[in-house]
């Protein structure tokens, strides 16, 4: 065969002739401005998808305090010639998370060769790796990224075809205000204290309504402190706090010369973090069980058990120093949603304390809303991305998503498809932090887009509160 019939043959068999030929027809018929602009977008559609070349690590500074961090960078085969096509760098819950490079081998074995386009596929490959949950998502976010920029999508349509194609729905958001907890100055262990507004209003009034409680408390502490104020990671303020309670106290006092009224305008939603203040003993042992009743209790029953040894092997020393059964730390929430305006608890109790949240909420589904950080009977879930719960940016399809809170890692590192996962997935709740640093920047992505698409509903109508259950009939005195 000569050169000639090679060529032809060559031509023939990759249908250059008839692709080419249908082209130039339709090029003609539309007659577009940028004639080689058109043909490279028509051509290109014959093109090989671009394909996994390899996933590369390299070890960053944080953001966050003097640690090592490693952003995930992806090569793609595209048109002949590698290309780097997406990068993503993970947040993380402790500064004592890491991440092993050496896990990129498995990855590159599994995924080398695949199309960058298929996300589903590549999630699925990834989750069953024998590699860490935070390596898993990273390389997700990273590929997710590549497959948008080839295809010149923005972030959020393209969340939107991974996500079914959802329209734009608006979450809740749960600012924090307050941290105290385990590892801040003072008594009181359960974590932080955080505010939500009430629904119904659209999302730039429940900003700024958000906005005003977070300035007016940031400046009540410098008047209190001389300027001398922290900011934690999540983006709140760290407070000295004995009891709780003082958390809310502070910001009602904060508030007294602003029109804002707790219970009407927003609500407090407490992240206890009970897995702070956890321990175990044999069951029987341990502090005896306090009878403690609500003053507000619907039905005022008085109830004292004196000296009973609590059957439960979970103790939580929500107060420094005074470990108590799980009977006790539920009738104290109890007591504390029924005399402030808690609308949620998070992580009230440890994961694996399972009698207690079904004690928990039989005292309290009707009243507030239950979530954890792990899945949990008797609890909505909380999904952090880029954290150990979770593996793809494709996750929350199997969630009930509008009892789902979306947060942000405890050490975030600034990724801004949180922001765009919020409005396209349907999560009923955004918990992003405070309004300082890389949060800030969350909360602006979200609102640019709510600006961007207009008018945007919200995800909830209602709290979505149990309803009591009915009362039984006394029976009838006997004659």
């Amino acid at each position: 065969m000569d050169e000639k019939e090679k060529a032809v043959t060559y031509i023939k068999d990759n249908k250059i002739d008839v692709i080419l030929q249908q082209t130039l027809n339709d090029l003609y018929k539309r007659q577009p401005g940028n004639v080689f602009g058109y043909l490279a977008e028509e051509l290109d559609k014959f093109a090989v998808k671009p394909s996994i070349k390899i996933i590369s690590g390299y070890e960053i500074k944080s953001m966050h305090e003097d640690v090592k961090r490693v952003a995930i960078e992806a090569t793609c085969l595209v048109h002949n010639h590698d290309e780097i096509t997406g990068s993503a760098t993970v947040g993380f819950n402790s500064l004592k998370d890491t991440m092993d490079l050496d896990e990129l081998k498995a990855v590159n074995d599994a995924l080398q060769g695949s199309c960058v386009y298929e996300q589903e596929v590549l999630d699925e490959k990834l989750k069953s790796l024998d590699v860490s949950p935070s390596m898993k998502l990273s390389v997700s976010s990273a590929l997710f990224k590549s497959s948008t920029n080839l295809q010149k999508l923005p972030t959020f349509e393209s969340l939107q075809l991974h996500y079914s194609g959802k329209g734009l729905k608006m979450p809740t958001p749960i600012v924090s205000i307050i941290n105290s907890g385990k590892n801040g100055a003072g008594k009181n262990n359960m974590a932080s204290l955080a505010v939500c507004p009430n629904l119904g209003l659209p999302f730039e009034k429940n900003m700024a309504t958000m906005n005003i409680i977070y300035q007016a408390v940031e400046e009540f502490l410098k008047k209190k402190h001389h300027n001398n104020i922290c900011v934690a990671p999540n983006g709140a303020f760290s407070v000295a706090c004995d009891r709780p309670e003082q958390m809310i106290e502070l910001v009602k006092e904060a508030l007294t010369e602003q029109e804002i009224v707790p219970g009407s305008d927003f609500f407090f939603v407490l992240d206890c973090l009970a897995t702070d203040y956890h321990a175990e003993v044999t069951p029987g042992q341990g502090s005896a069980k306090k009878g403690q009743v609500s003053s507000k209790s619907k039905k005022k029953r008085m109830s004292v058990i004196a000296a009973a040894q609590s059957n439960s092997r979970h103790r939580y020393d929500w107060i420094e120093g005074q470990l108590k059964p799980t009977e006790d730390l539920c009738d104290f929430l109890e007591g504390f949603v029924e005399n402030e305006n808690i609308v949620a608890l998070v992580d009230p109790l440890h994961h694996e304390d399972v009698e207690g949240y079904e004690a928990l909420s039989k005292k309290l589904g009707s009243k507030c809303l239950l979530f954890s950080r792990a899945r949990t009977p008797h609890s909505a879930n909380v999904f952090r991305l880029h954290t150990t719960l979770s593996h793809s940016i494709g996750e929350l399809q199997s969630q009930d998503r509008a009892s789902t809170i979306l947060e942000a890692a405890v050490y975030e590192e600034g990724e801004t498809l949180l922001a765009d996962l919020a409005l396209v997935s349907g999560c009923g709740f955004v918990m992003f932090g405070g309004f300082r640093g890389v949060r800030s920047g969350l909360y602006n992505r979200m609102s640019v887009l709510a600006q961007k698409k207009g008018p945007v509903k919200n995800v909830l109508s209602s709290w979505g509160f149990r309803e009591d259950p009915p009362e039984e009939d006394e029976p009838a005195p006997e004659e």
